[in-house]
């Protein structure tokens, strides 16, 4: 992030990541501050070209403004050179073939799924999930772990890795079984990035230990 950016704005635009969209109101809750500072933010944000709004028509009352991110304001968040590491993928696969990428996103699990288990080991499944949110929002995945009546929920809502994905689909499912074998446990991605949600979500379900 701009580390010339205030505080509050810092927090808007991450909440706004979060969620994909707020309106005033919400953002006032969450912020804890009076509907005309909230105001002000946004519109030094939007002046910057970061957040833009949109119209959302509620029964007979007035339309709603939703503010969103813009493709600008998603840059500001961790993309750890995704752009340079996607064209070193394409050099690497012109020499060893489309496959040889698979072997070396295989080769990186490994890696990961070693340094996970050292960190998970010893927890009960509901503190594993805790752990990897941790581990996943340190890595600049803005991680955040829940639990519902029957499952545990995993959700990211950022990916440093979205140019990658998008070259190479693979990466996110050895992702997937990361967490699986990390966890020991099923996990179920019911919404992707990569596919037009605002996020990443996966299920656990509860299970006995």
């Amino acid at each position: 992030m701009n580390c010339e950016m205030s505080e509050t704005r810092m927090r808007i635009l991450q909440l706004l990541k979060m969620r994909a969209g707020m309106t005033v109101g919400q953002l006032t809750e969450a912020l804890h501050i009076s509907q005309m500072g909230v105001r002000q933010h946004l519109v030094i944000l939007e002046s910057e070209g970061l957040i833009a709004y949109y119209r959302e028509k509620q029964g007979r009352g007035r339309p709603r403004h939703i503010y969103q991110l813009t493709d600008e304001a998603n840059s500001l968040f961790p993309t750890t050179y995704a752009n340079f590491a996607v064209g070193l993928m394409h050099e690497v696969a012109k020499f060893n073939g489309p496959g040889f990428i698979n072997k070396v996103f295989r080769g990186r699990m490994k890696s990961q799924l070693e340094t996970y288990r050292q960190r998970l080991a010893g927890k009960a499944l509901r503190e594993r999930i805790e752990e990897l949110a941790r581990i996943r929002d340190e890595e600049g995945y803005m991680a955040r772990f829940e639990e519902a009546e029957a499952d545990y929920i995993l959700t990211e809502h950022n990916c440093p890795i979205a140019v990658i994905a998008q070259e190479y689909p693979r990466v996110c499912e050895i992702e997937l079984a990361l967490f699986r074998q990390s966890l020991g446990a099923k996990v179920v991605r019911e919404e992707h990035l990569m596919q037009g949600s605002h996020k990443c979500c996966y299920r656990i379900p509860k299970t006995k230990e």
